[in-house]
């Protein structure tokens, strides 16, 4: 007979390290209601020991979720478990989207070390999707020693999940059209460090040379580090956690910094949410009053606006 799991025995079997604890409480969160509430509430007021959240972001075949692939390898010959939270592109049409990350992550199925969990976009700005963002709460509540946060293939001002994340990896690919636009503005300002995946092709070396004249006018001290690899052959992996830890020593003199943007994005993020939820039922009805002949689009969008006008006491 099957166990029934309801939130509060979720909270026990995470407690106690099982994984299917934390699959079932990701369900509850992804459904929403008041178990989402309870579970969120209990994971953002555990007192957790330090997790490093790396966050991977990049255009779309830059070779992340390979890349990531072998960097769950790499932690887990240094003896860390594993999270990985994989946020994959939804179809506007049917909401659907085709979940890859887990078949190209394959090779972890059986690790007891290692949790991969991916997720619809859903239409999220910023290249994290609103699940991925909640769900992050119960890894860390469940101790993974390194947390990884794949974003969905982004433009240059799609970088909110440098608010959420420790240390933000920009994957960049030598011969894209676009690939030193991306470098140039939004996604690189917010990287803290560089990946050139795919680096035994020509193009890479001058990839890297125009990289490094662009870091140029910064402080030698603030210079990113870029990294070459190759993920299908594992080439450069090493030297990518290694640089990712030192990224993330380096930050902590900023640490109070960070977490107020972060608290800054976590309030923000969930009150567009709510508020997103609230507004598309009030909108349909709108629609409706519209199509009539009753109103325009422009009165039904003033008196949308003055519902959420409030004042803090």
């Amino acid at each position: 007979m099957t166990r029934i799991i309801d939130p509060q025995t979720a909270i026990a079997m995470i407690e106690q390290g099982n994984r299917r604890g934390l699959a079932k409480a990701i369900t509850f969160v992804e459904n929403g209601g008041a178990e989402k509430e309870f579970l969120l509430e209990y994971a953002y007021r555990k007192k957790c020991r330090p997790t490093l959240v790396v966050g991977i972001t990049g255009a779309g075949g830059a070779g992340k979720s390979t890349l990531i692939d072998k960097l769950v390898t790499e932690y887990r010959a240094q003896g860390k478990t594993v999270g990985v939270i994989a946020v994959d592109p939804s179809s506007p049409y049917s909401g659907g989207a085709f979940l890859g990350d887990r078949v190209r992550m394959s090779n972890h199925n059986t690790d007891n070390g290692v949790f991969i969990r991916s997720f619809g976009s859903r239409n999220c700005l910023g290249g994290i999707s609103e699940a991925a963002k909640n769900v992050l709460y119960l890894y860390k509540a469940f101790g993974f020693d390194v947390i990884i946060v794949e974003s969905i293939g982004v433009g240059q001002d799609e970088t909110e999940i440098s608010k959420f994340v420790d240390v933000t990896t920009l994957v960049l690919v030598p011969g894209l059209g676009d690939t030193m636009q991306m470098a140039k503005a939004g996604v690189r300002e917010i990287a803290d460090v560089f990946t050139i995946n795919k680096s035994d092709k020509p193009e890479a070396e001058i990839l890297k040379e125009q990289l490094v004249i662009s870091f140029g006018i910064l402080p030698p001290e603030l210079r990113p580090p870029i990294i070459s690899t190759v993920a299908s052959e594992g080439v450069g992996v090493k030297e990518l956690t290694a640089a990712i830890s030192e990224t993330a020593e380096k930050q902590k003199e900023f640490a109070d910094v960070k977490r107020r943007e972060r608290i800054w994005a976590e309030v923000s993020s969930s009150v567009l949410y709510l508020l997103q939820k609230k507004f598309q039922e009030l909108i349909k009805d709108e629609v409706e009053e519209i199509y009539a002949g009753k109103t325009t689009p422009f009165e039904a969008s003033k008196r949308l606006a003055e519902c959420i006008e409030c004042r803090k006491d």
